[in-house]
């Protein structure tokens, strides 16, 4: 309970995510503190989380998982894959698009085996991965927000998402195909909030720009941003794939000179690499997200001013 109080950051999201109450959360994280001897986390008004004793425990809960997930993997192996579930942990753009695609033909192919998808967050999904609560994880990268090396975990680059910057249709900027970050530096920003991991990359973009951003909202979901936009709360930074579709009255414009982006990819244990099960994963989701990067050729072509090709050039180790 204390691992997952501190992936969510709210006793109530440790509570939706163990199927308990949050009272019941709050009474076992107090029963553990009482039998630690000392306190293992600090209690905000809308937030808790581990302090210096609680992560110490909170690293060796991971390694303890990550051994009995380990020790699971081998003894699949040894009795032929076994017949549990697949369980797939994905953030919500890439399960609507990359990763239902892949889970449809997996079914298909093995319909004897019980698939399962999660949503989380990359550093959540790491963590089941870790702990052998997922068989693959969907993560990303973004420019300017590097993932820490992981020994025990592979991943391999499934496509790359540009990044644009999402202006209100009456912006001034809106009437050019390609914006300079630091042309928008008097702007008010729309920003992720700090439960996601990718929060620092607007901030950090607009430092590499030259400039400080003023955030005047934050938020997770992209339906609320991209209204927010519209409605001239600020402007935003935005990936391809978490817009199926631009309103009229909002307009998607290139970052110009150097393009942005997030790298998406396929993570899976090392312990795992000899599993039929997971190869076959793995290579329905490189097909489909090779598919989905002609779907978003078309995407250009609809919703980026001056896209005369499908294709746009995506900065590479000098984005990042």
């Amino acid at each position: 309970m204390l691992r997952e109080v501190a992936l969510r950051g709210s006793i109530a999201g440790a509570a939706e995510s163990l199927g308990f109450t949050p009272a019941a959360v709050s009474q076992q994280i107090a029963k553990l503190e009482r039998e630690a001897g000392v306190p293992l986390v600090e209690r905000g008004p809308r937030s808790i989380r581990p302090n210096a004793a609680g992560r110490a425990l909170v690293t060796h809960a991971e390694a303890i998982l990550a051994r009995l997930a380990e020790a699971e993997d081998e003894i699949r192996a040894i009795a032929g894959e076994g017949s549990g579930p697949f369980r797939v942990a994905s953030f919500q753009s890439a399960s609507a698009t990359v990763v239902t695609k892949a889970l449809r033909r997996f079914s298909a192919a093995e319909p004897d085996v019980a698939v399962t998808l999660g949503e989380a967050d990359p550093e959540v999904g790491l963590a089941r991965l870790r702990a052998g609560e997922a068989d693959v994880a969907i993560v990303w990268e973004y420019d300017y927000v590097p993932a820490a090396p992981e020994p025990e975990v592979v991943r391999i680059r499934l496509l790359d998402d540009p990044v644009h910057v999402l202006l209100a249709a009456d912006h001034a900027a809106a009437d050019r195909p390609s914006v300079r970050l630091d042309e928008l530096r008097d702007d008010a920003w729309i920003t992720s909030t700090a439960r996601s991991s990718c929060h620092p990359f607007t901030e950090r973009a607009c430092n590499a720009a030259g400039f400080e951003p003023r955030v005047s909202a934050e938020t997770n979901d992209h339906h609320v941003m991209t209204r927010l936009v519209a409605d001239g709360v600020g402007v935003a930074l935005v990936t391809e794939l978490s817009l199926p579709t631009v309103p009229d009255d909002v307009a998607v414009r290139r970052i110009v000179p150097i393009s942005l982006k997030r790298s998406i990819f396929v993570a899976f244990r090392r312990a795992s690499e000899a599993n039929e099960r997971v190869a076959a994963m793995v290579r329905l989701l490189e097909a489909a997200a090779a598919e989905q990067e002609s779907a978003l050729e078309d995407w250009r072509r609809r919703h980026l001013p001056g896209t005369d090709r499908g294709r746009l050039r995506i900065a590479g180790a000098d984005a990042a």
